[in-house]
């Protein structure tokens, strides 16, 4: 039996949303959750240091370390926080310099040879899903033997980063136990979604299938592959049984890249959540070219589901085939009037700043936005991460700015050729203004804000931090 840390590094609600930092979201990290609940099953010890979920500095999250005293340190780390969790590994090196530390996660599986010659605190790193190999990792370890043979890591191996066989992708998921929530301190009471992502707390997240078989040249999908695999309809209900029994939970954030990719199971979901009576609420994504039946919607509807979120991108056909999303404006226009029509809240995702953006193909994506029944949106400058396509080609189509840190989705790395910052940050900042201060958009919130009157709080906060958004609109015009 090992006695192993799982660590996110501190990330805070700052840097992560800016303006909107006050109602941003603290939910659990999935994927430590995963690993802690597989390792367990093997009977191995462990603790959750999850600091940027909640709100834990660098001097606590070594606290929580020197009071588990691990046989193995596993840290997770994203783009913008790889930084940090360099600090943090460093931090805990020094108390503990025999101590294996384990990297994993997106950033690390995107740029696995870059980040071990970079950062030589990093002992070995997992590339890809983390259950079954950090399973084998730590059998290995902690019995003293070094672990050449485990298939899916890399590790320093006469001052050259070596790589062992890849690791095949989990095709059985559902046997996976279920997310160690119980390792958790507070939950779920001390975690929560971001304002306006969920209508009733205790909230909280799941993930239903993993890989994405689109080809979106912004996305990184090197974690959970591009071959998409589902957990059944049984699975799901018996975890969301759980949730509601054991945690009082009444509302799910389904965080799959593409939940109605298949309708019979959603439908399956559905019909199961009318069937147990625990009235639940919950919402998800999807893409718009998947959304054509408005039977299904409604059912979504009476089973609970309030809101689905549409990566959109852009109002622009040669943009959008560009960026290979595989979907037209037709689809889009479609896909936001059914969800409307089935009484369900739509929320569009957009990106400015990709190759061939100019001030008219925003126009036209502000357009498109103000035209459809959207209740809801967010508008990004396009971030290229590193595994994503775009990643590999950016500088054929403008410049990148390729420090990690700035990586965070609120600043602006990438400028497309004939365009500059400054006009990014102004149109992104007109659109937030021009759609949300319309009376329809304003009446939605205000009606939101009755049926939820605990939530007046966070409105006024919510509100305070779009004006701090859009006020900087004078600073970049030219």
């Amino acid at each position: 039996m090992a006695y192993i840390i799982l660590a996110n590094a501190p990330y805070s609600l700052e840097e992560r949303y800016g303006t909107l930092s006050s109602v941003g979201a603290t939910l659990p990290h999935l994927g430590l959750l995963s690993l802690g609940a597989v390792l367990r099953k093997e009977g191995h010890r462990v603790r959750i240091a999850d600091a940027s979920a909640q709100g834990l500095g660098y001097e606590q999250s070594i606290e929580e370390t020197k009071n588990f005293h691990p046989d193995i340190i596993a840290l997770t780390a994203v783009t913008p926080s790889i930084i940090k969790t360099v600090k943090l590994a460093s931090m805990m090196k020094e108390i503990y310099p025999n101590v294996p530390v384990v990297i994993g996660g997106p950033h690390f599986t995107a740029v696995p040879e870059q980040t071990l010659s970079d950062y030589s605190v990093f002992d070995y790193g997992v590339v890809g899903e983390g259950e079954d190999t950090i399973v084998d990792l730590v059998a290995k370890l902690s019995s003293g033997r070094t672990p050449l043979n485990v298939p899916g890591i890399a590790f320093h191996k006469n001052g050259e980063v070596t790589f062992t066989p890849p690791r095949p992708t989990i095709k059985d998921l559902d046997a996976l136990p279920f997310p160690a929530w119980d390792l958790l301190d507070g939950f779920p009471s001390q975690y929560h979604p971001a304002l306006f992502k969920y209508q009733r707390l205790p909230a909280t997240h799941i993930v239903s299938a993993r890989g994405c078989p689109n080809k979106c040249i912004f996305c990184d999908t090197s974690v959970f592959s591009r071959k998409i695999r589902f957990h059944s309809p049984e699975y799901i209900l018996e975890m969301i049984g759980y949730l509601v029994k054991n945690f009082g939970i009444k509302e799910i954030i389904f965080e799959d890249d593409q939940f109605l990719i298949k309708k019979e199971r959603v439908t399956k979901i559905c019909e199961g959540l009318l069937n147990t009576g625990w009235g639940i609420s919950w919402c998800c994504s999807a893409r718009v070219n998947s959304v054509n039946d408005l039977a299904l919607l409604k059912l979504m509807k009476q089973s609970g589901c309030w809101q689905i979120s549409y990566g959109i991108e852009s109002g622009n056909q040669k943009i959008l085939d560009f960026a290979q999303k595989g979907i037209t404006i037709d689809q889009i226009e479609s896909a936001v009037r059914l969800t409307h029509e089935a009484g369900i809240l739509s929320k569009g995702y957009f990106i400015f700043g990709l190759p061939y953006e100019t001030e008219k193909t925003m126009e036209n994506t502000i357009s498109l936005a103000k035209g459809i029944p959207l209740n809801d949106m967010s508008v990004f400058t396009l971030t290229p991460f590193p595994g994503s396509k775009m990643y590999t080609i950016a500088e054929q189509y403008g410049t990148i700015d390729k420090d990690f840190e700035k990586m965070n989705l609120l600043e602006v790395v990438y400028v497309p050729t004939g365009l500059s910052k400054e006009r990014l940050l102004y149109y992104q900042r007109r659109f937030m203004k021009e759609f949300y201060l319309r009376p329809r958009i304003l009446g939605n919130y205000l009606k939101r804000l009755l049926a939820n009157p605990l939530n007046f709080l966070n409105m006024i906060k919510a509100f305070t931090g779009f004006i701090k958004s859009v006020l900087g609109e004078q600073k970049t015009t030219r």
